[in-house]
Order: structure tokens, then sequence, then C-alpha cells
């Protein structure tokens, strides 16, 4: 019997001893875990291209959906680097050629920002879309090509034919787009909706009014045939964005950083009246 005590209590030592330090050593164990885990944190985005076809009573409906991720580099007004994005873009297009475009972007850091939202979405009714070279997300409908801002998604200007570019020195390159007045417009005699922009941003936006109703009626059913040119002249002060129209050119004289619509010249009856952009910013 008295050999056996010493064995117990080396036992209840043992547990003692154990219970005690048991918490440490899983304490230790999970610090270590975390340890072992800084630097070593991930993330990842999935999403790819697809394509789908059913048969209802012998016609044929498809969906094609492609889905793009790229790294952009956005120029930001008064910063010194551009700001480094993750872009996920992704098109849907049914048999008719009608789909929805979006946009995605991320900034580029810790693999923590991938699990957050977006730093901005667009979503865009489109048949087709893509990044340019502008700082600017095209979406396409139609014809009709809508722009929107890199920098915040922001929707910029529409533009029905091609645009008008040209740069001042030293490389600040500057775009002039033309659209046909929508309904908001042409109810007051709207007739098209010239933009003034710069990559990513746009400097001004105004409506070309005629006085007289049915006159704005013909100019926007012939506005399509004709589009914006660029040129310096000497005589109205350097650049001058020019629409040509049957009754005489629209010029308007433009600087890096605006429309001169001072020294705008019209056809009598016709008018310039500056619009908000988009967001009323």
């Amino acid at each position: 019997m008295r050999s056996t005590w010493p064995f117990v209590a080396g036992l209840i030592f043992a547990a003692l001893v154990t219970l005690f330090t048991m918490p440490i050593l899983v304490g230790v164990g999970f610090g270590m875990m975390a340890l072992g885990n800084m630097g070593h944190e991930s993330a990842g985005l999935s999403g790819g291209s697809s394509f789908f076809i059913r048969d209802e009573n012998g016609r044929y409906i498809t969906r094609l959906t492609n889905t793009t991720y790229n790294l952009l580099s956005v120029p930001m007004v008064g910063e010194p680097r551009p700001r480094r994005l993750l872009a996920r873009m992704q098109i849907r297009v049914g048999e008719d050629g009608e789909g929805l475009a979006s946009f995605d972007a991320w900034p580029m850091g810790a693999p923590s920002e991938f699990s957050k939202t977006p730093l901005y979405s667009i979503r865009a009714q489109a048949g087709a879309a893509s990044v340019g070279e502008d700082s600017m997300f095209w979406a396409e409908r139609g014809g009709r090509k809508t722009a929107y801002s890199l920098v915040d998604g922001n929707r910029l200007f529409d533009s029905d034919m091609p645009m008008a570019q040209f740069t001042f020195e030293p490389e600040a390159r500057r775009m002039a787009a033309l659209a046909i007045a929508d309904e908001e417009f042409s109810a007051r005699g709207g007739v098209a909706v010239i933009s003034y922009a710069a990559p990513g941003r746009v400097l001004r936006r105004v409506v070309l009014v005629a006085d007289d109703s049915f006159r704005a009626n013909m100019l926007r059913a012939t506005i399509s045939a004709t589009r914006l040119v660029s040129y310096l002249d000497e005589a109205a002060g350097g650049r001058v964005v020019e629409l040509p129209l049957a009754a005489g050119p629209v010029r308007i004289p433009v600087n890096p950083t605006d429309m001169d619509l001072a020294r705008a010249k019209l056809p009598a009856g016709l008018r310039l009246v500056t619009i908000q952009p988009w967001g009323g910013r």
C-alpha cells in the first residue's frame, strides 16, 4: 500500500499541471497559427463565359455571357499617380442582340479589399461594352454609345455619331460628342446634345435648341447625316468644334477646360443651352 501512494500522488500532480498548463498551450498554439497566417491572406473572384440555348416549340432561345477581368491604371485629378483598379466586366446578350452590361471595380490593395462591395458598379442595357483608353467604360445599344467614368462610375454623356477628338499641348486630350436630343429635350425644341469631355470626366454639356418647333423636328430628323469636326481657327482664337448644318454651321470655340459659349457662332433661330451633368455635378 505504501508503494502506491507516491504513484497516486504523481498522477494527481500531473493532472494538476496539465489542468493549469493546457489553456496556456492552447493559447500559444492558436497564436502560432495566427502568426503563421500573417502575410498569407488570400482572396479570389470568379466568373467565366457561358452559352445557353433552349428550344421553345421550334424557336431557339440563346443567351451568351462573357466575363473578363482587367487591371487598370486610372488617372485621378489632383493625385500624382494613377489609381490601380481591378475591373470585372460582364456582358449578357440574347439572340435579339439586346443584353445587359455590368462593370464592377475594386481598388488594388490587401486581399481583404476583394471581400468588400466594389468601389462602384455600373449597370446598363447594352448589346456590347468595352473599356477605352480614355478612362471610360462604354456601353453600346442600338448605335448609341454611353460613356461612364472609370474614376467613380458616373454616367458622362451619350454619342450617336463618331466623336471629334483632339489634343491641346502638352498632351491634354479632349473629345466632343454629338447625340440626338431625346424626349426630355425634344419637347422643348431640343435638336441635339453636344458634350465636351476630357478622359474620365465631362467638362460641359449643351443642348442645341431651335426656337421654332417645326424647324427643330426637321433638324432632329437629319442630324444623323452629319457629325462634329474640329480644327484650328486663328480668327476664332484657337481650337473650334463645328457642327455642319444645312442652315449654316454651329461653331463653338473650346479651350482645355471649357467651351467658350460667349463666342459661339450659330445660324439665326438656334441657341445653345447649358445642361447639368448627370448626377447634378
